[in-house]
């Protein structure tokens, strides 16, 4: 499905995108750390290559696009509060919810040395395969 699927994500976005709570109320500073996937970067964009399944149905009708979904990162690194900020089809909606839910715990955001929840929100792009032409 790899050859299938191209996920592109914005991560300078991401961090740009990010908000700190405390006490269930959002903040307007900056975290001192930002919550991030572990690995990096580059291990995110695997994680994501290797599990999104782009849906068959919106191949055979040539539906492609970027989808951009919001989460919360919870003190403990679970994923919470899943919520679609750009919505491209029903389809590939679903499938970025199923696998944004799916995500390993990530390292959770800090702030003067106290773990804390945050928003993230990460772009996922789907893009129909390339079809050879003679």
């Amino acid at each position: 499905m790899k050859n299938i699927i191209t996920v592109i994500i914005s991560l300078f976005m991401l961090m740009l995108s990010s908000s700190v709570f405390a006490e269930g109320e959002e903040l307007t500073v900056k975290a001192n750390q930002h919550a991030y996937f572990p690995g990096g970067q580059s291990a995110l964009a695997t994680w994501l290559s290797e599990n999104v399944k782009y849906p068959q149905e919106c191949i055979d009708k040539k539906v492609d696009g970027e989808v951009i979904v919001s989460f919360i990162v919870e003190r403990d690194g679970s994923i919470t509060g899943i919520r679609m900020e750009q919505s491209v089809d029903p389809k590939l909606d679903a499938e970025a919810k199923r696998v944004v839910g799916g995500m390993p715990n990530w390292v959770a955001a800090e702030m003067n040395g106290v773990k804390t929840r945050s928003r993230l929100m990460l772009p996922i792009r789907f893009t129909l395969p390339q079809t050879n032409k003679k």
